[in-house]
């Protein structure tokens, strides 16, 4: 913005009004129905407003005002669409060059693109240290021409082809190189995957306090996924649900994919291995695409609710895997191709299945609509950078990074209330639903404690079925059945000790496992007491029930030494008190020795 005020301010004045016009349209707008479309279309607008601006490409003045501008539409364009004319050739005619449009990028367009830019320094320039940066988003081969000593035209070569050093003179992640006391300097980019060649002058001072401010922020980023992730993979461990698994998965190949955008993976990981920085901007958001669909398969349960979308999901992987390996054995334009068409049918089918669910009744995928529209438009400006349409700016350079921060920001609020779900439907596994007492697998759970208690290894287990239960059923209902059922579980729990369990294993029958510090005194009173209270009237819509109940007694390890013995040997004990008539109890015979007087 500096250098269009001191070099065109006519054409500053023209923008700012224009600007202003659009503002008092965005005002109005609101007032009038579909204003949050209008005031999307205006934003757009603003953001290529630089891109209209008429293209010179005359001699630049550098002066410390111009220091952070992109310069493209100071530059004078042109285009070999073999990308085979040789450099010298290209350096000699010049005729080849129009006056650029500003423009930064060509997306898919075939060919190698050229830059020339023609400078003149102030005088207090002439001797201060300024480089010349390119800021694109991936570039797979960038070639620099400028005079050296002998005034003669050297080329360097960067982009992702090189190694990280041999392609930079500056320890950055991005292309910094040392602009020449006069011009011209000229630039080759060549991608077929995406060509992308923003280019900006910077003084050496700015350019210090620009990278720490870049790596301050894209580190916050870095450590919020990082701590999202770790907290998520701890929820995985310990609830052991795929699903925060997916996620993990999918927020650490979002964060590889961030910091292979910005330069970092080449910087950190990858620095003498150029071909796995080229082979990066496919496969990493492939290897991201296809976490997500993991994801979104296992958070929405699409295999049972949503099964013909499961199937496309399914085909999508496949076709993320093709591409993958695609681009591992060699190829470079057509898996990027491919990537970029499926991209629309995929995000198709993401809103489709988020939708039905929200449909369905699943609230989540609210919060998933939200998070997946913000890495949405996140992803939409850096395909516009990648473009050329949108010039670089804290705004587009912050945009994919700060949206996939938010995205898994909202997954992560998404996946809270599962949490809540996850451990209701984990009590409701060890509980029955009608009287809420433990059921048969929290009798399970607790006689293997038991069992593993070395210091006590003895302990009684009572087996209780209800006396004269079935004609409460067959003549009132199992509505006021289950009423009784209700009553007697209650008095039943307030007969025994924290430590001890009361199961309903079904029907009438019912189970109490006396922990191991029940000695025969507490095991008699705890018998004589179930069968006092059990044997009292229950009130149930102003009729009583008077029942009672028959108590089979077993002793580990005596009677047994797993859980289904020791119940088969209560069980006998318990029709035995039912043969003599009921209201009583008995021993396992093994156990009789044992048992309490």
């Amino acid at each position: 913005m500096q250098n269009k005020l001191v070099i065109f301010p006519s054409l500053m004045q023209v923008q700012l009004a224009s600007r202003y016009s659009l503002l008092q349209v965005a005002c109005c707008s609101v007032r009038m129905p579909g204003y949050p479309v209008c005031l999307l279309f205006i934003l757009l607008i603003l953001l290529l407003m630089p891109q209209l601006a008429p293209a010179h490409a005359d001699k630049l003045l550098i002066e410390r005002g111009l220091s952070g501008t992109v310069i493209n539409d100071r530059m004078a364009a042109a285009t070999d669409v073999t990308a085979r004319i040789p450099w010298q050739q290209m350096l000699d005619e010049l005729q080849r060059f129009t006056p650029g449009s500003g423009c930064s990028g060509v997306g898919l367009v075939p060919g190698a693109h050229w830059l020339r830019l023609d400078f003149h320094r102030a005088e207090t320039e002439r001797s201060a240290p300024w480089w010349l940066v390119v800021e694109p988003l991936n570039l797979y081969d960038l070639r620099l021409y400028r005079r050296n000593v002998r005034g003669e035209f050297e080329e360097l070569a960067s982009g992702e082809r090189v190694s990280f050093a041999g392609g930079r003179e500056r320890e950055w992640r991005q292309y910094a190189f040392i602009l020449p006391e006069q011009g011209p300097v000229y630039l080759r980019a060549y991608d077929p995957g995406g060509a992308s060649f923003p280019v900006a002058l910077w003084h050496q001072d700015d350019l210090e306090r620009h990278e720490h401010l870049g790596e301050l922020l894209l580190g916050g980023v870095y450590g919020a996924l990082l701590a999202m992730c770790l907290y998520n993979l701890f929820l995985a461990l310990s609830l052991r649900d795929p699903v925060y698994g997916w996620y993990v998965a999918t927020t650490v190949t979002l964060g590889v994919f961030l910091a292979y955008l910005h330069g970092h993976a080449a910087q950190w990981w990858w620095r003498d291995w150029p071909q796995w920085v080229a082979m990066g901007r496919v496969v990493l958001p492939s290897l991201w695409g296809l976490a997500l669909a993991g994801f979104i398969m296992s958070f929405f349960r699409t295999r049972m609710y949503l099964p013909g979308a499961h199937r496309l999901l399914q085909f999508i992987v496949l076709s993320y895997l093709f591409i993958i390996v695609m681009r591992l054995t060699g190829a470079h334009a057509l898996p990027s191709l491919l990537l970029t068409a499926q991209s629309l049918p995929a995000i198709g089918l993401v809103f489709y299945i988020a939708i039905q669910r929200w449909r369905q009744g699943m609230v989540a995928a609210r919060y998933f609509l939200a998070a997946y529209g913000i890495v949405l438009a996140g992803t939409v400006i850096f395909l516009l950078r990648i473009c050329g349409l949108l010039m670089p700016s804290p705004l587009t350079e912050l945009a994919m990074p700060v949206a996939a921060t938010l995205e898994s920001l909202v997954f992560s609020l998404a996946l809270a209330g599962r949490i809540k779900s996850l451990h209701h439907a984990s009590a409701a596994a060890f509980v029955d639903e009608l009287t809420g007492l433990p059921n048969r697998r929290a009798l399970e759970q607790r006689f293997k404690l038991h069992v593993d208690n070395k210091a006590r290894h003895s302990f009684y287990l009572l087996s209780v079925d209800l006396d004269k239960f079935k004609p409460v059923n067959d003549r009132w209902g199992h509505a006021e059945g289950d009423q009784v059922l209700r009553a007697l579980a209650q008095r039943m729990q307030a007969c025994v000790r924290h430590e001890d369990l009361v199961v309903r294993v079904g029907g009438d029958e019912f189970v109490v496992l006396l922990s191991p510090s029940a000695s025969s005194s507490m095991v008699a009173a705890v018998t004589s007491r179930l069968l006092e209270v059990m044997h009292e009237p229950v009130h149930v819509n102003a009729r009583s029930h008077t029942l009672s109940a028959s108590i089979g007694l077993a002793h580990y390890p005596t009677d047994g030494h797993s859980l289904a013995e020791l119940c088969h040997h209560a069980d006998m004990a318990m029709y035995e008190a039912k043969r003599a008539g009921g209201n009583t109890w008995c021993a396992a015979p093994h156990s009789r020795g044992t048992a309490p007087a």
